[in-house]
Parts: C-alpha cells; sequence; structure tokens
C-alpha cells in the first residue's frame, strides 16, 4: 500500500510524539527516585569516561613507566582504569599488606575488593565493580544532602548540586581502582544522617571511613561539629565520636601487632614524599592547578565561616594537610572538600549564565584529567 506525502508527514510525527512521550515518562520515573537517577547518573559518567580514555589511548602514546599502568592483567580493555596507585589496592587485596611502605594505603577498599573477587575472577573487574557501585551510593547521599541543605524537592535541582561534585575536575577518580568513590559514599552518608540528627545511622559509615582514607578523621571531625550545631545531646554525640573512631583505632592496632608501629601509616607517608618538603616548595606548587584547588578550599572556609563554622573547620582541615603534606596529588582532597562544592552550588545556583559556565568549566577539567589519567599520566 502507498503513501501520499502528507500521510508519510502524519505517520514520521506521530511516531516522534510517542517517542518524546516515552522519554518523558522514563524522564519522571527516573527522576522521582533518588537511586534510579543515581544509577543513570553513574553508567553515564562510567561510559563517557571509559570511552574517552579508551580513545584517547589508540591514537595518543600512554606512559611507557611501568610503575604508571597496571600490567597483572595486560588482555582487560580496562587496565587503563587501575594506572597509578591502583595497582597497589589490587595487589594489597591479593597479598595483604607485606611492607610498611604499603600502610598509607588504608584497608577497608581491598578488603572490598576481596570480597568482591571472591565471585569475579579479575582482580581489576572486581575493584572497577566496588568503586561503580559505591559511586552510586555517593550521588545518592548527595543528592539527599543538596534536598536537607537547600530545602529542594525535585531530585533534577538537587542533580544540579550534585554536579558540582560528579564533574569536579579530578572526578576521574570516582570510576577508577581508587577509594575516593567508597569514601565519598561513606563520608557523605555519614553526613546526610547526622545533617538528619540520626546519629546511629552516621556512627557506622564514619567507623568505615575513617578505615578507608586517613581524612576520614576529618568527616569525624564534622560529624561531631554537626550534631553540636543541632544541638543534640553530649552522650550522643560521645557515642558517635567513639564508634567513628574505632575504624582508624583498629587499623593502628593491627599496625602494631603486624609492624610494631602503630602509625605506620604516617612513616609510609614520608617514604611517598609527603611530610617532606620546603616552603620554598611549597610556593612553586602554588602556581598550579593543585594551587588553584587549594584557593578555592581556601575561600570556602571564608565563606562558610559566619554560616556554618562545621563547614569551614571541615576546609581548613584541607588547608591544613596542603600545608603539611605539599600539593603533591592534592586535587584527590579537594574532590572530597565538599563544601567547596556546596559553596559553588549556592552562589551559582540562581545565576542563569554563571552555572552553566561553571559546570562547562568542570566539565572541560574533567574531560582533561580523565584524558591523562587514562594515558597513564598524573589525574590529580
Amino acid at each position: 500500500m502507498a503513501y501520499t506525502k502528507r500521510e508519510l508527514m502524519n505517520i514520521y510525527t506521530e511516531n516522534i510524539q510517542k517517542i518524546k512521550a516515552d522519554v518523558l515518562r522514563w524522564r519522571r520515573f527516573i527522576s522521582r527516585r533518588e537511586i534510579l537517577l543515581a544509577i543513570f547518573v553513574t553508567v553515564v559518567v562510567i561510559i563517557v569516561g571509559v570511552g574517552l580514555g579508551w580513545e584517547n589511548n589508540k591514537v595518543v602514546p600512554v606512559n611507557a613507566d611501568p610503575a604508571a599502568r597496571y600490567t597483572q592483567e595486560i588482555h582487560n580493555h580496562l587496565s587503563f582504569m587501575a594506572n597509578w596507585d591502583g595497582p597497589d589496592y589490587i595487589n594489597l587485596a591479593q597479598h595483604g599488606y607485606t611492607q610498611v611502605v604499603q600502610t598509607s594505603f588504608f584497608p577497608v577498599y581491598p578488603l572490598a575488593i576481596r570480597l568482591v573477587n571472591q565471585v569475579v575472577s579479575s582482580p581489576l573487574v572486581s575493584s572497577l565493580i566496588v568503586s561503580w557501585l559505591c559511586l552510586v551510593g555517593a550521588i545518592y547521599y548527595y543528592l539527599k544532602i543538596i534536598k536537607k541543605l537547600y530545602g529542594v524537592r525535585d531530585n533534577l535541582e538537587a542533580l544540579r548540586g550534585a554536579l558540582f561534585f560528579i564533574l569536579f575536575p579530578t572526578g576521574v577518580f570516582l570510576i577508577a581502582t581508587y577509594t575516593e568513590s567508597l569514601f565519598a559514599f561513606l563520608a557523605l552518608a555519614s553526613i546526610y544522617y547526622a545533617l538528619r540528627k540520626r546519629y546511629l545511622m552516621a556512627a557506622p559509615f564514619l567507623l568505615l571511613a575513617t578505615a578507608t582514607r586517613v581524612n576520614g578523621l576529618f568527616v569525624l571531625a564534622l560529624v561531631v561539629l554537626l550534631l553540636w550545631e543541632q544541638k543534640e545531646k553530649l552522650r550522643n554525640i560521645l557515642a558517635t565520636l567513639v564508634i567513628g573512631s574505632m575504624g582508624m583505632l583498629s587499623y593502628m592496632v593491627y599496625l602494631a601487632n603486624r609492624f610494631h608501629n602503630p602509625i605506620a601509616f604516617v612513616t609510609a607517608q614520608k617514604d611517598h614524599g609527603w611530610l617532606k618538603y620546603g616552603y620554598a616548595d611549597f610556593a612553586t606548587e602554588l602556581v598550579s592547578i593543585n594551587g588553584l584547588f587549594l584557593l578555592a578550599i581556601a575561600v570556602s572556609v571564608l565563606y562558610w565561616w559566619p554560616r556554618r563554622k562545621s563547614f569551614a573547620i571541615y576546609s581548613l582541615l584541607y588547608v591544613a594537610i596542603a600545608l603539611l603534606g605539599g600539593l603533591g596529588g592534592f586535587g584527590r582532597y579537594a574532590l572530597m572538600a565538599f563544601p567547596l562544592q556546596f559553596m559553588l552550588y549556592e552562589l551559582q545556583r540562581p545565576k542563569r549564565l554563571g552555572y552553566p559556565l561553571v559546570i562547562a568549566l568542570f566539565g572541560i577539567g574533567w574531560v582533561f584529567f580523565m584524558l591523562r589519567y587514562a594515558g597513564g599520566y598524573s589525574g590529580g
């Protein structure tokens, strides 16, 4: 049966309208559920990030330094997602702590990899599964925090706030074999429950956070301060403090038994180059992207001090870690300086031009660092 040109146009228009209706229906379905929105955004970020890295490494020479790349599974097409510290975490998951220098890597992430590796044969894939699942949790709690802090009801508006975290220039580490997504998930969950005054929910997340990264202690301080600001009972605050610190204390007990040094991770940091710099070196490092991160966090300290001192003190602790340890790798710490991202959302939220401009700049930075990391170069 032959159709006239008008009939063909009508059929085409009807099909387009049906597609638009289906898209809108799925958009409403996903956007109304925070966890589905978090899953959707995570999948998009992974596809874009892995795709960019894969295409980049086809045309750009990768770093030839063997220390920069994961070589245990050379035929695994995702091996470029485990550069630099990635192999160390995978090695710990497989063999445990055999040298003091490894103790700067805290145990929860390797333990999670080992657990997944019991059912997934590839250690690399196991590590990525942990990171990607935790990114879903991190975005989920970030959305909930934005809604709580700013009285936002629309999940898509909350996502506008979360983009400052998701597209933070060093956000590549959220989808790589690093602790960032796990730590963000644990930290943001504890912060959210503290804002809700549900200290018994916040405490277990804090316990795991302090055994995931050394700056878990910063999150512990932040949660205690948030509970104090909200006039929570002193015994509840102390209970949160005790439970939350058990992660770090347990790791220190293990180190005392294994290496006869409960703070071996401090010694290990020195072996990695931290705590061994001069202020002349620090001044040189200021003229870099990490110097910009430090400046931005310092601005957030000033911004939050008259508004919410808990956020200001948390940000100040990150300034202190830069002063003590230098700016090498500081971009990864800046990613966890959540009050900086909250500040940017608060300032740019009402601006029709400013908000998309800042997000676009973040997106460009994110792509830049993604390509560098995939090629085996510094990702932040």
